[in-house]
């Protein structure tokens, strides 16, 4: 029992703390503490982390804290520079994407910026979502992740049939995003899929996969012969082993570092060709940059366990804001997720539940009544 209520006030005060830290960020824009509290707490609500129920829990007003949320736009650079305060050393940026479904959406079937059918590969079906570039940073010298922001796409068919009036591929959005973080972190590893193939990307530092039809122009052995693989004109005509392969990018050639493995699963084997522009890296060191990009699937498991898809917006801005609340809230909570050993985010909204009390307590905690 003793340490039962020891951990509560220890989640209590780290968990001002942290609060406290978020809402210093989010009221640079001038908004009241409760408007400030209101859009940082709403992580926190447990399976009902939208606006409007944070309007409700809070006593607000809906369409003011609307408002709140589109003027946030500096509030991600802000985070960026609290953010490279604390981590000093190299860092590895991996870039992916997920889909933020809106099933419940009840807006309109297209929005210029926000809502829009897509087809959702986890789920084999069309349905309301919205397309999201996610970055991450991973401490080289600690092992921490941080969830770095989420960033909405369209696809250019959707421009093509006029259904979004501003357009920038997942590519152009990661090569913005690289270029932003380059100024404020020691990157020194960058690691994405085999979607991200581009002469904008795949520059130096890149660990990364091939498809396996994608030509090859010239290979080598890592051992300098050449017989096992003469003739092979396609990555997934390689046996096992590491090479050195001259692709085409853009219009030009250039040379990767390529380790083909397979793997052997109850289903069957399961062939990966990974590959760097780092030609000095060792198999180990690939092996170990590629591990890191599943990072980031948990940290897409964490932001939605948390509620991004609770809300939906027609206007860009407010979207942007909401997914700057989740991405600085998500490292929070997975922090705090540590601090207590706790197992998971959903222990972590438990704990808040039946700890904490709830909306009513963090109303109590954080003196909003």
């Amino acid at each position: 029992m003793t340490n039962r209520k020891g951990q509560v006030e220890l989640a209590k005060e780290d968990l001002i703390k942290a609060v406290n830290q978020v809402l210093g960020i989010v009221r640079r824009n001038g908004r009241s503490r409760k408007v400030g509290l209101a859009l940082v707490l709403m992580v926190l609500l447990g399976g009902r982390s939208s606006v409007r129920n944070a309007a409700e829990t809070f006593g607000l007003d809906y369409a003011n804290l609307l408002e709140a949320l589109g003027e946030l736009e500096d509030a991600w650079r802000d985070y960026l520079e609290v953010l490279s305060g604390l981590v000093k050393g190299e860092v590895a940026v991996i870039i992916d994407d997920t889909v933020d479904h809106k099933e419940y959406s009840r807006g309109k079937d297209v929005s210029p910026h926000g809502n829009y059918w897509i087809y959702c590969h986890t789920h084999g079906r069309f349905e309301r979502g919205v397309q999201l570039l996610t970055v991450a940073i991973v401490d080289l010298s600690t092992g921490r992740t941080f969830m770095v922001g989420a960033f909405p796409y369209a696809v250019r068919k959707m421009l093509d049939l006029g259904m979004v009036t501003e357009f920038k591929t997942k590519i152009d959005l990661a090569r913005e995003m690289l270029d932003v973080l380059k100024e404020r972190f020691r990157v020194s590893r960058v690691v994405f899929d085999s979607w991200y193939w581009s002469e904008k990307l795949v520059k130096e530092n890149v660990v990364s996969e091939l498809k396996s039809n994608r030509r090859l122009l010239r290979v080598e052995s890592a051992q300098g012969t050449l017989e096992e693989v003469e003739g092979h004109l396609r990555v997934g005509d390689l046996p096992p082993g590491v090479y050195y392969a001259d692709l085409t990018l853009g219009g030009q050639a250039i040379t990767v570092k390529l380790l083909v493995r397979e793997y052997k699963r109850d289903s069957g084997s399961h062939v990966k060709y990974l590959y760097t522009t780092d030609l000095s890296l060792s198999e180990e060191e690939i092996e170990e940059a590629w591990r890191m990009r599943w990072e980031i699937e948990e940290l897409h498991r964490d932001v939605k366990a948390l509620g991004l898809e609770d809300s939906s917006f027609w206007r860009r801005e407010r979207l942007q804001g909401y997914l700057t609340i989740f991405t600085i809230m998500t490292n929070v909570v997975r922090e705090l997720v540590g601090e207590l050993n706790l197992r998971s985010v959903e222990a972590f909204l438990r704990f808040v539940e039946r700890h904490l009390g709830g909306p009513p307590g963090l109303m109590k905690i954080f003196k909003l009544r």
